[in-house]
């Protein structure tokens, strides 16, 4: 068994049209949930070191427009690093 990992535009017919010959196949769609709480939890230990440890991890909507303009930025500098 391999898994597939696809990003892809819903709109498109003609990715659905394969999506869907694929699931009449046999394929089935895996909702990798490991993935999804792991990259979770890295962001609030990012959300952590930045702002400090809060009750119930809640941090404002600043805080996280802060963090994540941060990490954008970061991303936009690597393209442009030599």
């Amino acid at each position: 068994m391999a898994t597939i990992t696809l990003t892809y535009d819903a709109r498109n017919s003609q990715i659905r049209q394969l999506i869907d010959v694929m699931l009449t196949a046999g394929a089935k769609i895996v909702e990798n949930q490991e993935k999804m709480t792991s990259e979770k939890d890295e962001v609030l230990v990012e959300y952590q070191k930045m702002f400090g440890k809060r009750k119930n991890n809640k941090y404002t909507e600043n805080e996280i427009f802060v963090y994540n303009s941060q990490r954008n930025l970061a991303k936009i500098l690597e393209r442009y690093e030599d």
